[in-house]
């Protein structure tokens, strides 16, 4: 892996309309065999239709960063900081890269760069939902060190549901880079 040629900077206004191109890219290409076509359109108007994000941003305190490599937005990480039951935790919302990128050690890059913002928070563990056919997805998460603990299905609207593990991943636990 060539370090250089990645790097994570914060989404800026003026990217959001090559985040929304970028995200159509990734999700027809990873998940046309796990989401039907109609789920996929229906999930990428509800997720980065004009004004989601911005009122992620704006409104809800959701941070946007942007995976660059060799200057060229090839992905992108949401998360927030959010509290149950008095347990305050980095809560990952989105992680993607293109598929063209996958297996040269960029996205355990981009989650390692999660893992430094959860700590500059004080925060003490990382959650995220993956769908549970996601196959590549649970191994790079499980390859960084996550965990599946719990599941949960979630009705995301026009008979379309998120069939989900959740993963956490507990900060003080030592931090292996592979």
């Amino acid at each position: 892996m060539n370090d250089s040629s990645i790097t994570i900077t914060k989404l800026l206004d003026s990217d959001l309309e090559e985040l929304r191109k970028v995200s159509q890219e990734i999700w027809y290409n990873h998940y046309s065999s796990i989401l039907s076509h109609a789920q996929i359109e229906y999930m990428l108007t509800k997720m980065y239709g004009t004004g989601i994000i911005e009122n992620e941003i704006y409104n809800r305190g959701i941070f946007y960063d942007q995976v660059l490599h060799n200057s060229k937005l090839v992905g992108y990480l949401s998360y927030s900081s959010e509290i149950i039951d008095s347990i305050s935790y980095l809560k990952l919302h989105k992680c993607y890269l293109l598929p063209s990128l996958h297996g040269f050690g960029y996205g355990q890059k981009m989650l390692f760069h999660i893992y430094q913002k959860a700590q500059a928070m004080n925060l003490k563990q990382i959650i995220l939902n993956v769908n549970k056919r996601n196959k590549k997805g649970i191994k790079a998460y499980s390859r960084f060190g996550f965990r599946i603990i719990d599941s949960q299905v979630i009705d995301f609207g026009s008979g379309f549901v998120l069939d989900d593990y959740i993963m956490g991943y507990e900060i003080y636990e030592k931090l292996i880079i592979q």
